[in-house]
């Protein structure tokens, strides 16, 4: 099956988006970054979701992702992480059957929260990434709106596609520019690279 993350990240050049490596996982800025700060931190090896690792892989990772949200935070304030569990496009899960989770910069992580549990109900509260492996029968959608805490929902027709970022969209006032498709952000692509690769040496120094 034909990657189109698979591919960009086995080139090499000036033109990568990938911001920094952290234990075989890569943080880049997402197409349709409408907000400054908004990444995808993917595993560099295919894998459709999150829940398809080994809880093992999960347990470890889990702090990678954080870090990463720690240092988007620290440059764009709250920050929210959130999966569509690829398994079926049209049932609110991903359009991309590579695993990315999403870090995305909110006035309000709380009304993420408050948008999710209108459309799907209180959701199920899960102790961390490593509970989605035993947790996830199909397609899903998981959200932390901060460090320690996930809320999970088997994804149906009450969840759109590209949903958090609709939600998130709306947030930032510009609800009509959620699809990644027609609405790139290059700009904003280009100022969030630049600023977290600044962030990340500056950590490394």
């Amino acid at each position: 099956m034909d990657c189109v993350f698979c591919a960009e990240f086995a080139s090499t050049g000036d033109g990568s988006r990938i911001i920094v490596e952290d234990g075989g996982w890569l943080l880049l800025p997402t197409v349709g970054c409408f907000a400054p700060g908004y990444c995808l931190f993917m595993p560099l090896d295919h894998v459709d979701a999150a829940a398809d690792l080994h809880p093992n892989e999960l347990v470890r990772v889990e702090p990678a992702v954080e870090r990463m949200r720690a240092r988007i935070e620290s440059v764009f304030g709250p920050t929210i992480l959130a999966e569509h569990g690829s398994r079926d496009c049209q049932l609110g899960a991903s359009c991309c059957t590579h695993c990315h989770l999403h870090l995305v910069p909110v006035p309000d992580p709380d009304a993420v929260t408050a948008v999710y549990q209108a459309t799907g109900g209180d959701g199920k509260a899960l102790q961390g990434l490593a509970d989605l492996a035993s947790t996830a029968e199909g397609p899903y959608l998981d959200l932390s709106p901060r460090p320690g805490q996930h809320l999970f929902w088997p994804a149906d027709s009450r969840f759109a596609r590209q949903y958090v970022r609709r939600v998130c969209a709306q947030l930032h006032g510009v609800a009509d520019q959620y699809d990644w498709r027609g609405h790139p952000f290059s700009h904003n692509q280009r100022l969030t690279a630049d600023i977290l690769r600044g962030v990340f040496e500056q950590q490394t120094a």
